[in-house]
């Protein structure tokens, strides 16, 4: 009885020390995705993402990722707010910060100096940094995302909590928007990490200014597997017509596998990272193979 309950114990103690390990920020292929407006006297609507895609800058000794904005704006009446859809930008991508991730704290460095975002090294009871001010961790529990748990600290702001490898329930950055108005974050995406706040709004996308979907179309008797845009840029889209899992292997022009998974209707994967050029996908249903179809990343 003894020997089982201390194997018991020792099991439990290797859980929380599992489960402990910290999960730092992503510096590549994430996204942040948001819309600010004034919802009381609208006449414009940004809709944008924030994204880090592996481009790193060097500043006082540091090491820093870069973090880009790219933003649809809308004119519109007042009291008229489209619809959240995936839309073109209206502009070209812009720098708009960069952060650190160092001792489980995470920095921002714009252009009033470095400021600290989060703190993930805090117990209950400690202050973290907040939309205004400070907020004090009542909470620390965790959420499971693609498989490995994330801390997560609710605070005395039901409102706001910060999850660690994420950011907060106000995304990226909670003082985004620092002219007044309302800033809604959607969600955020690192495959295969997809984090909603509120799981009834869609999480959508917004695509370069230079996008054009053209698919490519791998097709037999038995199925359609529509890939776009081709070019890809960022973000490459595949749905199939298929009512079962689908393998799907992506291959660069060496024949070396850079990406395989299952698809079930329809998946999206981030190719920020992914050197340009031409690339081949193939898929495979049960009694068949799909030709290899070529693809192309810009």
């Amino acid at each position: 009885m003894k020997k089982f309950l201390f194997f018991t114990l020792l099991l439990f103690s290797l859980h929380i020390g599992f489960s402990q390990v910290y999960i730092p920020m992503p510096a590549d292929s994430a996204i942040w995705r948001y819309r600010i407006y004034n919802p009381d006297y609208v006449t414009q609507v940004f809709d944008m993402i924030l994204f880090v895609n592996g481009t790193d800058t060097f500043a006082n000794g540091k090491t820093y990722h870069k973090i880009f904005s790219r933003s649809r704006i809308y004119t519109v009446p007042i009291d008229s707010i489209p619809p959240v859809v995936s839309v073109i930008a209206t502009y070209g991508d812009t720098y708009y910060g960069a952060m650190r991730d160092s001792g489980q704290k995470v920095f921002l460095l714009s252009g009033s100096g470095e400021q600290l975002m989060f703190d993930f090294n805090v117990a209950a009871g400690d202050s973290i940094p907040a939309f205004y001010g400070k907020d004090k961790v009542v909470t620390i529990d965790s959420i499971l995302l693609a498989g490995n748990y994330h801390r997560r600290f609710l605070t005395n702001d039901s409102t706001y909590y910060v999850i660690e490898g994420v950011g907060s329930n106000r995304g990226l950055i909670p003082t985004l928007n620092d002219r007044g108005g309302t800033v809604q974050f959607f969600c955020y995406t690192d495959t295969p990490v997809v984090y909603t706040p509120d799981s009834t709004i869609a999480c959508t996308y917004v695509y370069p200014v230079w996008y054009e979907s053209v698919p490519v179309i791998v097709s037999n008797e038995k199925l359609i597997i529509d890939i776009s845009p081709v070019p890809a840029y960022d973000v490459l889209h595949i749905t199939t017509s298929a009512n079962e899992p689908l393998l799907v292997v992506i291959y660069n022009s060496v024949g070396q596998v850079v990406w395989s998974g299952n698809v079930l209707h329809k998946l999206d994967i981030p190719v920020l990272s992914w050197s340009k050029g031409i690339y081949y996908i193939q898929s495979k249903v049960p009694g068949s193979e799909i030709a290899m179809k070529k693809l192309l990343v810009e």
